[in-house]
């Protein structure tokens, strides 16, 4: 009997395990290049399902069949299943599996859901959002920013009415077009692109949550429960309180806060109530718990005289591409000082250049209506340049690169996907553009990215050696000579190659300040010093002591307060230094990712190292939505 029991138990436990959510990379069902990319995408979704406590296995789509009980597969990227996959999910939807499909254009996928496949279609300014519509899943999201420029469209199959759309993409002005998302007739999901990791994490993962919950309804408590134990964490653990003490005891601050704490601690016990009595409502109490607590957390902070408080934009678009005023109207009322916007890279631009290629589906002058949006509302507006990375490339200007001999080669002699900075063509090609937008356009400043090498292997190709033994002489047993720690051209390889970094820096200064001495001239840098020196080439602080750079934003990116502190203790031990370092906050940066408290904490951390203030990365919805309102409640409050 007992035997038996203990079977039981196994066979338990396996179902409830093999019931997990299996989120599918492809491996077979997109072309070879795009598999990393694919992968991350599912990462992505693994992250927001366990940023909840939702268990989930991670699986490529060769493994759709191995006959593990699952009841939700998602297929983040599912371009062109081969037979085999295609039959594995035939048997899996026979089984009672339901799936979320991204991203497909294979009709005969189409069909066992219902569909059938349409075009593929470009949008001419990107999709800004998805509307969902009646029949969408219980709790999701009414709408879920996400800029999509393609999708592979489909139609319900004749016969088969059950498919039907739950969400309609929409543009940056609201307007309803192509279907996004398909409710299948054995109740799976289509969708017409995918679930990118840029912008709205929150609302994509209540999506998902709702999804998984039509088939483990049990998912919204297990939601519920682990996330009001990350919550309340501030409340049970003093910290909160501790820093509500420290105000005077009968300022109007103080007072208000009192008030507001006892009132969250009654809200936190019956929010727990409401768990463990299963309420159906219990996950969006603790939501709201949730925003409570962030606020008056971020009550507990106060506005620093002359302190720059930036925020990057990587799309260099703002939150609502064409619409610059709304963006920089948003920034400025919620207490940013400065903007550094991604006006253009070694291979594009996004106003029109004369020297570097356009970006594409970009016609618009987006740095001259940052900077006279971001001036009309007191925004100081930096020109965000990637230096010598050829992110963003397309195939013509890639070709243009190697025909020139421009692009950084590994020790076996291949491409790699940098200019070469060492080159002087490359730094003068550089140079070039930095000094067109300067003339272009009003800037406060001017920000260089990527100004660096990838690594020390990407910078071992013959070409730069040719360089380095025109000024050294022949490096005899390469490459052991210049890697090897104790190898006798190290030092000075590593030296030569961080001056070339150096020469650009300086000559970019020496121009910018030809043409306007008041544009002000940073740069974005490795936040670990000074192993970067050696392994990038970007001695940074180095730039500062001689002036070349007025500014200095290192990327701190980590969820570990007490690496921060350790990088902010090296970064800003000159004390002539530190007013000149601005710590870079990584909210949802691919190293960290920040919640509203984490992310106070951290600027925190940057004004006792006596920083000249923040810069948060990165301009998405997250950051609007959740981060910005609690600054705001003190740090940024005017």
């Amino acid at each position: 009997m007992r035997q038996l029991l203990v079977l039981c138990l196994i066979t338990a436990a396996w179902f409830l395990r093999a019931a997990a959510i299996g989120i599918v990379h492809p491996v077979r069902s997109v072309p070879e290049g795009e598999q990393r990319y694919a992968k991350s995408l599912a990462e992505h979704v693994r992250r927001w399902y366990g940023d909840l406590g939702i268990e989930t296995d991670l699986i490529p789509d060769t493994a759709i069949a191995d006959g593990t009980p699952r009841s939700l597969l998602i297929l983040v990227d599912c371009y062109s299943p081969p037979t085999d996959i295609l039959a594995a999910v035939r048997k899996r939807l026979a089984g009672g599996t339901r799936f979320v499909v991204c991203y497909s254009g294979s009709d005969a996928l189409a069909q066992l859901f219902g569909l059938r496949a349409g075009s593929y279609k470009k949008s001419p300014t990107a999709w800004a959002a998805m509307k969902f519509l009646d029949g969408r899943p219980a709790g999701s999201p009414l709408l879920v920013s996400q800029r999509s420029t393609n999708l592979f469209s489909v139609r319900a199959a004749e016969g088969k009415g059950a498919a039907r759309p739950v969400a309609l993409w929409a543009d940056t002005a609201g307007k309803t077009s192509e279907v996004a998302w398909w409710r299948t007739p054995r109740g799976s999901y289509w969708m017409t692109h995918i679930l990118t990791g840029d912008g709205d994490a929150e609302a994509k993962q209540r999506l998902l949550l709702a999804i998984a919950a039509e088939s483990q309804p049990g998912i919204w408590q297990t939601a519920a429960r682990h996330l009001f134990g990350r919550v309340t964490v501030p409340l049970n653990d003093g910290s909160l309180a501790e820093r509500i003490r420290l105000l005077p005891k009968n300022s109007p601050r103080r007072q208000q806060l009192d008030a507001l704490y006892a009132a969250l601690l009654r809200n936190r016990d019956a929010t727990l109530e409401r768990i463990r009595r299963g309420d159906v409502g219990a996950f969006d109490a603790v939501c709201d718990l949730r925003d409570i607590t962030e606020r008056v957390c971020g009550m507990t902070y106060w506005p620093k005289a002359g302190e720059i408080c930036g925020v990057w934009d990587h799309s260099g678009q703002g939150l609502w591409p064409g619409d610059w005023d709304r963006t920089a109207r948003t920034l400025a009322a919620y207490g940013i000082t400065d903007l550094y916007v991604n006006v253009a890279g070694a291979a594009f631009a996004r106003y029109p250049s004369k020297i570097l290629p356009p970006a594409a589906n970009i016609t618009r002058d987006c740095l001259r209506e940052a900077v006279a949006a971001g001036h009309r509302y007191g925004l100081r507006v930096h020109a965000w340049v990637l230096t010598f990375s050829c992110e963003l490339a397309s195939k013509a200007t890639l070709n243009a690169f190697r025909s020139r001999g421009w692009m950084l080669q590994d020790l076996s002699g291949k491409d790699t996907n940098w200019l070469d900075a060492t080159h002087p063509d490359v730094r003068d090609y550089m140079l070039r553009a930095i000094e067109e937008m300067a003339r272009h356009a009003d800037i406060d400043g001017l920000h260089l990215d990527f100004i660096r090498y990838p690594g020390l292997p990407q910078t071992l190709g013959p070409r730069v050696r040719a360089r380095f033994e025109k000024d050294h002489g022949r490096a005899s047993g390469w490459p052991a000579c210049v890697t090897d720690a104790n190898g006798p051209a190290r030092r000075a390889f590593l030296d030569w190659r961080a001056a070339r970094i150096e020469d650009t820096v300086a000559a970019a200064r020496l121009r910018l300040k030809r043409i306007n001495p008041d544009i002000e001239f940073s740069v974005a840098v490795y936040g670990k010093y000074p192993s970067c020196v050696d392994s990038v080439g970007q001695d940074w602080l180095a730039w500062l002591r001689m002036g070349l750079v007025d500014y200095a934003l290192p990327m701190n990116y980590t969820e570990d307060e007490n690496r921060l502190r350790d990088w902010l203790g090296t970064q800003t031990a000159d004390p002539r230094l530190a007013a000149r370092v601005i710590s870079g906050v990584g909210v949802t940066a691919a190293e960290s990712r920040l919640g509203p408290i984490e992310t106070l904490s951290q600027i925190d951390a940057a004004r006792r190292a006596k920083c000249a203030g923040f810069a948060l990365f990165d301009l998405d919805e997250f950051l609007l939505r959740r981060v910005l309102p609690v600054l705001h409640e003190g740090i940024t409050k005017r």
